[in-house]
Parts: C-alpha cells; structure tokens; sequence
C-alpha cells in the first residue's frame, strides 16, 4: 500500500517497532492477516514463536497445532513487513538441516524465503506431522465444499452466469460449528433483522454498532455486520460485495456465522490485496477483481453491497465502511439497507420495475461502469426484480469525464436544483453541513473549488437565484487532533482519517471553516467518524433539506473538477451515495430533527455542531509516525 493510503505498510519500521503495542484482544484465536493490524497491536503467542526459531524453522506449540496455516501466514507477514523484530535475533544461527519427529511432537515449519532483491519471493514449506486436510476443513472458518463453481474459468477469466434460480444452482446452508460470540465482539440475536429493518422506514438508515459503547448495542438503528446477513431477512444465494480495502479472512468469517460459507460470493476491491488475487483456487464458491485505476491518486472508493436471496429477490446495501475488521468496531459508520426488491413476472421487460427516483436505471448505469462480465449474474437479478418502492436517489461518481449530470457533484446539484425546497429568501440561512472523515487538496483559495463548485452544486435549490449572490455558509465537520485523542482508541482511532499534514500546511485557511466531530447524542463522541454525510439545516436546527449519505469525502477526486474549458466534469474515483430527499421519503418538504418528532431523520453528530477554538488543528495522519 503506497503513503496515500489509509494504511501505511510505508511508515517507518523503526518507530514502530519501539512503540509499545496494545495486545490484541483475541489473544491466539486471532484469525486476522491484516499488516496493519498486525503492526497496531502484539500477538504474544506469535512473538513467542518467532522469539524461539532458528533460522527459517517455526517451532508450533501442540496446542496451536490445528491452526498451522493460519499462523504460518501470519509469521510470514510479519517477518516481511518487519513487524517484530525477534528478542533472539541477535544470536540466531545458520538453518540446521531438518529433524525428524515423532506424530506427537511439535509442528515445524520451514521457510526458505528469497533475498530481498528478488522480485518474487518463493516460500517453500515443510510439514512434519500428517494431518487430514478433512479435519483441518472443519475447524475452519469457511470450508470448502467438494462442488467446483464452472462459471470460474482460470484465474483472470469469468463467464457470464444465468442467475435464474435452478436446482444445479443451490448451495445448501452451512451451519457453523464455532459460536460467533468466541470471535465477534458484538453479536446480536439471531432471527430478529427482519423486524428491526422494517421498525427502520421510511429512511432504512443503520449506524454501526460501537463495541466500545454499550448504550449503541441496543439501538434501533444501531447494527453489525452479521445482522445484514441475518437468514429472517431470506435465505442467501449469492451477493456482490464492492468495496475498497477488503479482509478477506475477517468478511468469510461473517459468512460462515451466518450459514453461508459455501454461497456464492464476488467481490471488487480497490487496495491491493494478495489474499484475494488468487482466492478461487483455495474458495471455489469465491470470485475477487481487483478494479483498474488509471491515476495513483485515484481510488475505487466505493462500499456497496447486492444481496440475492433464493426466492428471487434482492437488497442493495450503500454504507461508508470497508470491509475490515476496524471499521465496524469503534469507527463511525452509515449504510442504506434498502427494502426488499421482489423478482418481477417472467414476461417484465428489464427496464420495468424503476422507482420514481430511478433507482433501478442508475444502478445498472452505475454497475455498466466496470465493464467486466463478472458482474452480468448481478446486472441480471437487477433488471429482473422490481424498485417501484426504493425513495432514494442513487448518487455515484465513477472515473472519465461526464457531461450528462449523472454522477459526481453535478449529479447532486441537478437533483436538489428540481426537489430541493429551501425558500430563496432563506437560501443564505441554511448551512451546508459537509462532515467527512479526510479532506482533500483545494489549492491557495477556497473559492478555486470548496466554496466555488463543491458549494455551488451542494446548496443549489428549487427557486435557484438567477443573479450572483453570497453563496450559505460552509460548515466542515472533521475531527481535531484533540477529538481523536479522546477517542476509545485513543491516537489509533485517527487511523481511518487520512488527511496529511503536508496538504493542510499549503491551505491553512482551512481552519475557519472546520468544527469538531461531536456525537454525544447518538453515543458516539469518542468514534471516530468514517462515515461522510452532507445536510442543509434550518437556522433554529429543528428541519433537514436533504440528507446525502455516501463514500464520497470532500475532494475532487470523489465529486469531480468542472474543466473550463469544455465544461466536462472530470471525476477520478469510484463512489456512491443515496441522497434523501423529503417529498420522496415522507411527502413533506423538509425532514423533522428534533427527538420526538414524527419520521425524525437520525443524524449521528450533535446539531448545531461546535466549531475549532483558535488553537485546535484539524487531525492529520502524521501524528501516527
């Protein structure tokens, strides 16, 4: 992963090695192989490991025995991102040659790993003790079934696949052998989604459960990844994950709770990931494609979910968090559950079936932008099931330049100029209210974008002035250093904030436009937020115009630069967002905010928010180095 990123495999070794790490709650039932929480927090029964080998030799306690793989891949990921160095190191001798060994004795394991130079490294490893591979399948999280997935043809190449539902097409649920209670930190009761997203309408809005905040666990509107997968909902046949930064081992843990290890799986990613380039030779029931992008700067920033369910229906989840294990922790996060989408009559055209926002027609335009037959089985379910119910506007922004309004900011600015009901002459009273989890790079003056295009597009309304006016006031939500310090993971929890101090230093103008991340009311003040919203509010802070809840952060990579020249939007990444709009999703003209009104709209910040004091700085990820 480049600096860029949020997680910096780049960060200096050094400093990291002599920072005290916090030990890892799961203890040896760690199954993560994640580098930068191998980096964040100490294994001490990996370090024990690498503590006592010699040379390339792995000496497995008999009680670790069964999880050999797991922790041989993990050893292999810290010795080569340097992530421990070994108390013995000093004194390690050459590699002896290998030892025979009784049936009961430890496990050893030898690596041979090339020198650094070599542009491949090649890892050779040798098993002493004969164990079945049967036994190891079912002590895994998510076992492999005998059943190979024809519609896989080699390692890069897919084949379209007839999503109709056939008998051949069944994979059986797979009850888990393991409680997920010993794995998952939060785990609510089984079999009661169905009721909790339907108590949801009309807004269907989630915010992740926080593990480090009971008052979140009983929330109505609180919920965790396995809820999403809960069986009341309908029983599972095959699901897109699209995302940017994916845990291979963490998201096959949440499928193998929730019965579904052996489903149907595909996934896009964005950030480089090893596990999944290859992942269909060891899961044959799972499909990964990493998306091209033609800039470093760009990012497939995407976090989107399509859930196919046996009886033919469907759900489109839109949510703000990777699939990694942190971000559905302590971290902020939103999501749209939508509404069951029934299958429509076999003689429906694939057009049929749009909602009046048209729903339906902007996700097949969204889906079309890959360009891979690997998701022909998913664009078929779309255009065979029904949205007519779906309130909400999808709002996506994908790579190219645009001129048809239907992504990025001018596709936010085309909607609220025909539904956007803020009377012209409140038009100034009404804040923009941008809350973000990183900030881009605006350049010398804020009107070059941030309160010239990006403004102009995000408060544009029905009775749009025809003459140059002041434009409302920019209200930017993003924490301080001070905020992130109080948070439950104290310095860590900035982790999923990656703005540089480099950036800030060439725009510290900014700072008159920032206020603090502040949720007491919701019980997430110290989570830090990963979530990315965007709202108008009315001067006493008691109605909502619009409520965007999306991937996007406040950058022009996510909603685009206008060209001067051509009037081309010129967008660099991947997102998506689903825009509430009020005639829409409850027939009034403006959303309630006040706690015990009527089809309140739940925001998670505090509202008003609390703006910097002068000597507060926007956090910045330099603080983590």
């Amino acid at each position: 992963m480049n600096a860029a990123n949020k997680r910096k495999d780049t960060m200096d070794v050094d400093k990291n090695a002599k920072r005290v790490k916090k030990e890892c709650s799961y203890g040896d039932k760690c199954y993560r192989r994640n580098p930068a929480h191998l980096r964040e927090f100490s294994h001490p029964h990996l370090e024990a490991i690498l503590d006592t080998s010699v040379g390339g030799d792995y000496t497995i306690p008999p009680e670790l025995s069964l999880q050999r793989q797991l922790i041989l891949e993990q050893l292999e990921i810290i010795v080569e991102k340097k992530l421990y160095e070994p108390r013995s190191s000093s004194t390690k001798t050459p590699d002896p040659p290998p030892a025979k060994q009784s049936n009961n004795a430890p496990q050893t394991i030898k690596t041979d790993q090339k020198p650094e130079s070599s542009t491949s490294k090649e890892t050779e490893i040798k098993l002493s003790r004969d164990v079945k591979d049967s036994k190891d399948d079912k002590n895994s999280f998510a076992s492999n079934s005998d059943k190979k997935d024809t519609s896989i043809k080699g390692d890069g190449e897919k084949k379209a696949v007839d999503s109709g539902k056939t008998k051949d097409d069944y994979r059986p649920i797979v009850p888990p052998t393991r409680r997920a209670t010993e794995y998952l930190t939060v785990v609510r009761p089984e079999g009661k989604m169905a009721a909790k997203h339907a108590a949801s309408a009309p807004y269907h809005i989630f915010y992740t459960t926080i593990a480090a905040a009971k008052e979140t666990h009983s929330q109505p509107t609180s919920i965790t990844f396995l809820e999403i997968l809960d069986r009341s909902l309908g029983e599972l046949q095959c699901s897109l994950q699209i995302n940017f930064m994916v845990e291979p081992a963490w998201l096959l843990a949440q499928y193998y709770f929730a019965g579904y290890s052996e489903k149907k799986l595909t996934i896009l990613y964005g950030e480089e990931c090893a596990d999944l380039k290859n992942i269909s030779t060891k899961k044959p029931h799972v499909e990964a494609y990493q998306v091209p992008m033609a800039s470093p700067f760009a990012k497939h920033h995407t976090k989107m979910m399509i859930l196919c369910y046996e009886d033919g229906s469907l759900r489109v989840v839109v949510s703000t968090a990777n699939l990694y294990m942190d971000d559905w922790e302590n971290r902020t996060q939103g999501l749209w559950f939508s509404p069951r989408c029934p299958e429509l009559p076999p003689d429906a055209m694939p057009h049929d079936g749009d909602s009046p926002t048209q729903f339906k027609k902007s996700l097949l335009k969204y889906l079309a932008q890959y360009r891979t037959p690997m998701l022909s089985r998913y664009v078929a379910r779309v255009q065979r099931c029904d949205f007519t119910h779906i309130n909400v506007f999808l709002v996506a922004s994908a790579p190219g330049g645009h001129f048809d309004m239907e992504f990025g900011m001018t596709r936010v600015g085309s909607l609220l100029r025909q539904h956007c009901s803020i009377p012209r002459s409140e038009q100034q009273r009404w804040p923009l209210l941008a809350q973000a989890s990183s900030i881009g790079s605006y350049g010398k003056e804020p009107r070059l974008w941030l309160t010239g295009d990006f403004l102009h597009h995000f408060t544009k309304i029905k009775e749009q002035p025809q003459t140059l006016s002041q434009p409302p006031e920019l209200k930017l939500i993003y924490p301080s250093l001070e905020n992130v310090k109080q948070s439950h993971d104290g310095l860590l929890g900035g982790g999923c904030l990656p703005y540089a101090a480099e950036a800030h230093f060439k725009q510290p103008w900014l700072n008159s436009f920032l206020y603090q991340w502040k949720a007491k009311s919701s019980h997430r003040d110290k989570a830090m937020p990963h979530i990315k919203s965007y709202t108008r509010t009315s001067p006493d802070n008691k109605k909502s115009a619009y409520y965007l809840l999306t991937s996007g952060n406040v950058s022009k990579a996510a909603w685009g630069n206008i060209n001067k020249g051509n009037a081309a939007l010129r967008i660099m990444s991947y997102e998506a967002g689903v825009l509430f709009l009020p005639k829409f999703v409850i027939n009034e003209d403006f959303f309630p905010l006040e706690p015990n009104a009527p089809n309140r709209l739940i925001i998670p910040y505090d509202i008003p928010p609390t703006k910097y004091t002068s000597d507060m700085q926007p956090w910045v990820m330099d603080y983590l180095h």
